[in-house]
This record gives structure tokens, C-alpha cells and sequence, in this order.
């Protein structure tokens, strides 16, 4: 148990390979972006579906693959991240050696050292002085540049275009590796069409219920854990989590604690009781104030039910879901049935500055989709949901296997997973 709270790590990426889970396809895609010059990789996708962890373990595939002789380096950007700011950020972290001459008591000596390369930037950088300092590096570099949409100037992306098309005109042994939460790259990366074949598109979906098990199984497995877990237990986090690996994490954890305060080395169904509750008396406080904003109302409503319907329903692989895919959810949560009619007063106000604009709503009037705006929230209303007695666990599991898995996750389901049942 001494060492869970280090492998179930909700509030921090993976940065160990032995304790990642699962993304095979997209793994390939960025070893093959980074062995082959002039290819670069952009990871999009919601947030908190493990990008930036998938990126934190390059360094670990890179022995194994006979690659040695490379300079990684990972920039955060912020909202007042400017090109030249992300570059002298960048460049500051990485060296190229130099050679000097020096004669000592009539004997010449060489002296090799390393020097940053910012040295060789100007104050306002541009893609071509970008590409001149990274062709001094003697060897391969990995460039990630993390959270690319936070940046607010647009210019940026751009410019960061024109980089990528520079380096991969002139053969430039980098490899850039751009993340960011986007729905494709059209909404990361301003002017790809010029880029298009010098990039290698990684979207990141949500994970499947195959690997949640795997990080759930991985993390007990590790040595000094010593706790086990029932099949139960195992499936009712999956379900809790909606592939989003931060709940799995979050939820593994806090039922470890559970059995282990209660003395016992397996954990059961109750535990889980205790983890929703932590989960949620955890949150974060942007979380909490937007849920509160969205559902409370001096009358009597049904925010919080079709918040939840909303949480519960059948969504598209971006988590885009119908009005009418409330009427299942919404009929278990109330024990009532309900028409389109009666609650989509209610999802128009989600997407509204008034309550916060929980949702976000696309397409034209009699077939419009929504989703959650922030995707953390989703699983975050089923376990208050749950907390507050509107649904039970029993019943979001029925209702996740009355959902057939996405696309997305349809090619990552294997033809058997009965191994993974204990």
C-alpha cells in the first residue's frame, strides 16, 4: 500500500513506461514520427485522455529501440506564450558542443564543451532562425511543445507551421511533437494544408474499458502495492471513469485507501462507496463552482437530473451527444418519462452564460449536439450524482452496457477479453 499513492497518480501525467497503459496504435505513431526525418507529431484530444503521458515516455522507448545519441526537451506553453518566448524557452534547454583551441606550454589542446542553444537567437524569433539553431545539434532532438491551446495568439500557430515546414524541407534531424486539446488538428495547428505530409496526426479518443483495466492492474501489480481486487470493484471504476484515465487513477487510489484503513488486502464494492465520495469531496474547486452554477435554482427543477441524463448518455467519439439520448438516462434517474420537449429548455439554458456554460452545443435548430465543455466534468456529475442518491452504481452500469462502445473504441477491443476477468 506504501507505494500506491505513487502509482495512481490523478494529479500528475505518467512519466514511466512500466506504469503506462494501453495507446499501442498511438505509440507506434509517434516512434515512427520520430525515427523518420522530417516528420513531426501532433496529439490532440480532450482533456485529461493522457496525452501529455504518452508524450513524458519517450525517453523510455528510446534504449530499446537502439537510440542513444538525442536531446529531449518539453516546453509548457501559457496564454502569453509568444513564438519567440516558446523558443527561447526551448532553446535555452538544449546544448550543442563546441570546440575551442588553446595552446598550453607550446602543446595545443581541444576543449569541448556544451553551449545553449539560445545563444544563437535573436529577440524576435523566427521559423528560419528556428531551423538554423536546431541544424547546429550534432544530434537528434525531440521538441514538445505541450498545451499549444492555451496559446491566445493566433499568429503562433502559424509561425509554428512555417517552422514545421522549414525543418522538414531541409531534413532537419528534430522532431517537433505539438500537444494540445483539440477535436482535430484544424483546431491545434492554423494553416496545416502546407504541412501535411511532414505531420503525423495522433488523436487521442477516450480509453476503452480494456485499457482502464489495464492501468487498475498494472498499478496493483507493481511490488510493495499488495492489494488485490475483485471483478466487481474493477468494472464498477471503469464504468465511473468514462474513459478518462485521470478518474481511474483517482478512484484505484482512494479504494486502495479504503481497504487498507479497513485492514484488509482486497478491494471490495464498499470501497468504491468510499472512493466516489472522496472523489467528489476531492474535486476541483473550478469543477465544484461549475456544477453548483449550472444546477442550483431557487425552484424546483430538473437541472441536476438532465445534467446527469446528459452525463449518462450515448455520445459520439468526439463526446458529442442527440436531445433524445436523455430520454433512456433521464427515465432511470426520475422513474418517469419524459418528452424531448420537457428538458430541452434545460440544455439550451447548459449552454448558456448563465449557468456557466457547462455544455456546448453544434449543428442547427431540430438536430443540434452537445457535449461537455470541460470533459473532466462528465464523470465528475455521475459520482455527485450517485452521492447525492439520484443513481445508484448499479444502474450507470447498466447503462454503460447498454451504450455500444465508439468507433474508436471498437478497434481497440480485442476478440477476447475474458483474461482480463478474474
Amino acid at each position: 500500500m506504501t507505494y500506491a499513492a505513487s502509482v495512481f497518480t490523478p494529479n500528475a501525467p505518467i512519466n514511466r513506461r512500466d506504469l503506462f497503459a494501453g495507446r499501442k496504435t498511438q505509440i507506434q505513431q509517434l516512434l515512427n514520427a520520430i525515427f523518420q526525418i522530417g516528420q513531426h507529431a501532433i496529439i490532440y484530444g480532450e482533456r485529461g485522455v493522457g496525452k501529455t503521458s504518452l508524450a513524458n515516455i519517450i525517453s523510455d522507448w528510446m534504449p530499446s529501440l537502439a537510440k542513444y545519441n538525442y536531446q529531449i526537451v518539453k516546453f509548457n506553453c501559457s496564454a502569453t506564450s509568444s513564438f519567440s518566448l516558446i523558443w527561447h524557452g526551448i532553446m535555452r534547454e538544449l546544448s550543442v558542443v563546441q570546440t575551442t583551441s588553446r595552446r598550453n606550454f607550446g602543446i595545443g589542446t581541444d576543449e569541448r564543451k556544451g553551449a545553449p542553444l539560445n545563444q544563437f537567437l535573436p529577440a524576435n524569433v523566427s521559423s528560419e532562425d528556428v531551423r538554423f539553431a536546431l541544424q547546429r545539434v550534432g544530434s537528434n532532438t525531440i521538441i514538445v511543445i505541450d498545451e499549444f491551446d492555451r496559446v491566445n495568439d493566433s499568429s503562433v500557430s502559424l509561425q509554428l507551421a512555417d517552422t514545421i515546414k522549414s525543418l522538414s524541407d531541409h531534413s532537419v534531424d528534430t522532431t517537433l511533437v505539438v500537444i494540445g486539446v483539440a477535436d482535430s488538428i484544424d483546431g491545434l495547428i492554423a494553416e496545416h494544408q502546407s504541412i501535411e505530409r511532414a505531420i503525423v496526426q495522433i488523436p487521442m479518443p477516450r480509453m476503452s474499458k480494456i485499457e482502464l483495466l489495464e492501468i487498475i492492474d498494472k498499478g496493483l501489480a507493481r511490488d510493495g502495492v499488495e492489494i488485490e481486487i475483485d471483478a466487481q470493484p474493477r468494472n464498477r471504476i471503469t464504468a465511473l471513469s468514462r474513459g478518462l484515465p485521470f478518474h481511474t487513477h483517482a478512484l484505484t487510489l482512494y479504494a486502495v485507501r479504503a481497504a487498507v484503513e479497513a485492514d484488509r488486502v482486497r478491494i471490495e464494492l464498499g470501497d468504491i462507496d468510499v472512493a466516489i465520495q472522496e472523489a467528489v469531496k476531492s474535486a476541483q474547486q473550478s469543477i465544484v463552482s461549475a456544477y453548483q452554477r449550472a444546477t442550483t435554482s431557487p425552484h424546483k427543477n430538473l437541472y441536476r437530473e438532465v445534467l446527469l441524463a446528459a452525463a449518462l448518455a450515448k455520445s459520439d467519439d468526439l463526446g458529442y451527444f442527440a436531445a433524445g439520448d436523455l430520454r433512456g438516462p433521464l427515465s432511470q434517474i426520475t422513474g418517469k418519462t419524459y418528452g424531448i420537449d420537457r428538458f430541452m429548455k434545460h440544455l439550451n439554458e447548459f449552454c448558456s452564460e448563465e449557468r456557466g456554460r457547462i455544455l456546448e452545443k453544434i449543428g442547427k435548430a431540430r438536430s443540434f449536439r452537445f457535449r461537455f465543455k470541460d470533459s473532466m466534468m462528465e464523470p465528475f456529475v455521475i459520482m455527485k450524482g450517485i452521492h447525492d442518491g439520484l443513481l445508484s452504481e448499479a444502474r450507470v452500469i447498466t447503462l454503460e452496457r447498454s451504450n455500444p462502445p465508439t468507433l474508436s473504441q471498437m478497434s481497440l477491443l480485442p476478440s477476447s477479453n475474458k483474461s482480463l476477468e478474474r
